[in-house]
């Protein structure tokens, strides 16, 4: 079996399209969207309508509940005025009809693989939308996050920190596929503080055969030009952020 692993879109069309190519070309046997689907970018409506005809499992992620509770985002680690603009223009931008489609992801995901053998979905951790792993982070930390994890789990994957990871911890591996719209040079928890994005869109492919495991992860150029025209075209909050990101990545901008 294999699955391709998205997450982080972050309503960044340009990047979804260059992976669902690529995943194309990989002819997996299935997609898992680990959530983050439609805030901070310029296109939420493209992305929604990507996955909906995608009809894949989708889990929830904390821009997804900042969208459900748009009054109590810090809560869900969406902090200062511009990102909570973005969420507001995010809701604005949508319809009921996609939101409703929203709502339906799930918390977490188990994937039956093959052999017994059992893939365990979730956004940040497997309690918590905003809880992060890293491939620095101390296994007295992981043991406290997988605790409840049965012992068929062989693969256990999540986004949210929008770096790329493929580490073991104990009997199984643990895996990030990156962000697909708004990838990260350097882990948001260390200095500088304020994210650097790289210029790609990022995924993983998961494949299991009888009693091997292998995890992929992908980097996918994507159209920027086509990217910076539709930010520079839009009303979104956050995009002279996003503008100022690819300038500083050599991106013609004005």
């Amino acid at each position: 079996m294999k699955i391709a692993i998205i997450s982080d879109i972050h309503a960044n069309n340009s990047a979804l399209s260059a992976v669902l190519k690529d995943i194309n070309i990989n002819k997996v046997d299935l997609i898992i969207c680990l959530g983050d689907v439609a805030t901070l970018g310029p296109s939420p409506r493209e992305v929604i309508a990507t996955l909906k005809k995608l009809n894949c499992p989708c889990i929830i992620g904390n821009h997804e509940e900042a969208l459900f509770y748009p009054d109590n985002a810090e809560e869900y680690d969406i902090k200062g005025k511009l990102l909570n603009d973005t969420i507001y223009w995010c809701l604005d931008n949508i319809d009921s009809s996609d939101l409703n489609f929203l709502k339906k992801f799930e918390s977490t995901k188990i994937i039956d693989l093959d052999n017994n053998k059992t893939m365990y979905c979730y956004h940040g951790t497997p309690s918590s939308t905003t809880g992060s792993i890293y491939s620095e982070s101390e296994e007295e930390q992981l043991d406290k996050i997988f605790q409840e994890v049965g012992e068929t789990i062989r693969i256990a994957v999540g986004g949210h920190t929008h770096v790329q990871m493929v580490r073991q911890y104990r009997n199984m591996f643990v895996v990030n596929p990156g962000s697909v719209g708004c990838a990260f040079k350097f882990p948001f928890n260390t200095p500088p503080s304020v994210p650097s994005l790289s210029p790609f869109a990022e995924y993983a492919i998961v494949e299991s055969r009888d009693d091997n495991l292998s995890v992929q992860l992908k980097k996918v150029s994507y159209d920027i030009k086509e990217y910076i025209t539709t930010l520079k075209n839009s009303t979104l909050p956050l995009k002279d952020w996003w503008l100022d990101e690819y300038y500083q990545l050599g991106h013609k901008i004005g």
